[in-house]
């Protein structure tokens, strides 16, 4: 394995991501537009409560994957082949277990789908899409064991160009498919097809890249690794069931209120969901950094590298935020027509939840890479429970908005001041953690008052592409200069520009 530049690896991961997410995104678009015109939202509805459905099912898997991503920072870093092939061969028995366990807790509950999904469309139809979406989820825990070792070995990039391409290729199918047929169980097939030879291609290039693998392959971890294996597991079990709960259970309830509904929040969580994976990107690039960062660094280090990813991801968060907020009713309507409108508290609820989860990741990044997540089982467990509560009562009092709304003050009441706290005084072996607390609230604050603020001077304009553009010109320069105004000055982001900025610039001019 060759050891290349930490920084050089962040960076192309991060373009290459970019590049993958803006290429997708537009051909989502015209994807998206086509089945709503040939298909319909009901079966958009159906198909997003069915994968929200079996991402509840995929909790056999919690921990497993973040687990054996943990274990291998150290292996590679060292450069141990055997110790890596070790660890993978136990994540593909793992996995195959898991697999089998995912497709049989999926026949068992084909019965009760009813309960969730209320349509007009015939429930036999509707069982089939659910068992072909079942087999394709099962089958991939067979396949993608190898991409957890790209994943820590940040060659992200390598799987977003395979993603590239073979999602152009699917959505031209898709497209196709739609056209000719308007027929959803041909599209579903296609799309499950396609997925699966995306998979085989990863397996196969990461072998070619990994050959130790097949070298090694019967390899298997010792008693003492097996059991720090599952240790981990049974750890990050709490922080993976508590995201599944928050993360699958919102589109369950809305459906129980009104199925129609998800297909129309969905528009919009599509936009939100390819801005996040941007970001995203971001944050698997830096995590491996973060995990030799756990074994290299010292806590006063450790420290001021949290405050710089943190500012870096208040201006990603909240600079996508605003241009979420600002521009999205007038995408839709540019996009799909008026009638695929959210009503305006539901789409700042969906925002809400985009902003809270991407403005709060670099807690659970540096809690999860550093080993903290052992001592969160309890507070994750409260949290999702909490969240269960309140999305029933508060989706009963305010409807759909809610649901979503619920999640955030969940989180807010149990996680955020726990998680913080736990990494201060862990890690950073810091009291005033507080300060994150008042830092984020704050943050979370000035920018929905922004959004808001932009609607409504908004308000009387006809939508049209130029004055989108407009608006959107607007709301990123109030963003850059109120990020400019509040954090110019610090000494983090006076760091980074001193460290990164200014030696491209001697480059250039050299």
């Amino acid at each position: 394995m060759v050891q290349e530049s930490k920084v050089k690896n962040v960076a192309r991961n991060t373009l290459m991501g970019i590049f993958n997410n803006i290429i997708l995104v537009f051909l989502q678009l015209i994807s998206r537009k086509m089945f709503l015109n040939y298909i319909g939202i009901e079966f958009l509805s159906i198909g997003q409560v069915i994968n929200n459905i079996l991402g509840i099912l995929a909790f056999s898997e919690l921990g497993v994957a973040n687990s054996v991503l943990y274990m291998l920072y150290k292996p590679i870093a060292e450069n141990d082949k055997v110790k890596i092939a070790e660890i993978i061969g136990t994540y593909k028995k793992l996995n195959r277990i898991i697999g089998c366990v995912v497709f049989f807790m999926g026949i068992l509950c084909v019965p009760f789908l009813p309960e969730f999904i209320h349509t007009s469309i015939d429930m036999g139809v509707v069982c089939l899409i659910f068992i072909m979406n079942l087999i394709s989820s099962a089958s991939t825990y067979f396949c993608s064991y190898r991409q957890v070792l790209l994943n820590a070995d940040q060659k992200n990039y390598i799987v977003s160009k395979i993603s590239l391409g073979i999602n152009f290729f699917n959505i031209l199918i898709q497209c196709t498919v739609i056209y000719m047929t308007h027929n959803y169980i041909i599209y579903l097939m296609s799309t499950i097809i396609v997925g699966l030879v995306q998979n085989i291609i990863i397996f196969y290039v990461a072998g070619k890249r990994y050959p130790f693998l097949i070298k090694y392959k019967k390899c298997r971890l010792e008693k003492e690794g097996a059991r720090n294996l599952i240790e981990n597991i049974k750890s990050m079990f709490s922080v993976k069931f508590c995201g599944i709960v928050i993360n699958n259970t919102d589109n369950l309830l809305v459906s129980m209120i009104n199925t129609l509904m998800v297909g129309y929040c969905a528009n919009y969580t599509m936009i939100s969901t390819r801005i996040k994976g941007i970001i995203t990107i971001f944050h698997n690039s830096t995590m491996y950094s973060l995990g030799i960062a756990s074994v290299e660094k010292d806590t006063e280090e450790k420290y001021e590298l949290f405050k710089k990813i943190i500012l870096i991801n208040v201006f990603l968060g909240g600079i996508t935020s605003m241009l979420f907020g600002t521009l999205s009713d007038d995408f839709i309507i540019l996009w799909l027509g008026k009638k695929y409108l959210l009503p305006k508290m539901v789409m700042y609820s969906i925002l809400l939840n985009y902003l809270w989860t991407v403005i709060i990741a670099p807690v659970w990044m540096f809690r999860d890479t550093n080993g903290l997540f052992k001592y969160v089982k309890k507070m994750l467990i409260i949290n999702a429970l909490l969240n269960i509560v309140l999305s029933v009562f508060l989706g009963k009092l305010m409807g759909i908005s809610g649901v979503y709304f619920a999640t955030i003050i969940s989180d807010i009441l149990t996680d955020f001041w726990y998680d913080v706290r736990l990494v201060y005084k862990k890690l950073f072996q810091r009291s005033d953690f507080w300060k994150y607390n008042l830092f984020i609230i704050i943050n979370v604050t000035i920018i929905l008052l922004s959004v808001v603020i932009i609607n409504y001077l908004f308000l009387s304009y006809e939508v049209s592409i130029i004055r989108w553009f407009f608006k959107g010109i607007v709301t990123f320069m109030v963003g850059i200069v109120l990020y400019v105004l509040a954090y110019a000055r610090t000494a983090p982001i006076k760091d980074i520009i001193v460290s990164v900025v200014v030696p491209h610039i001697g480059k250039r001019r050299m």
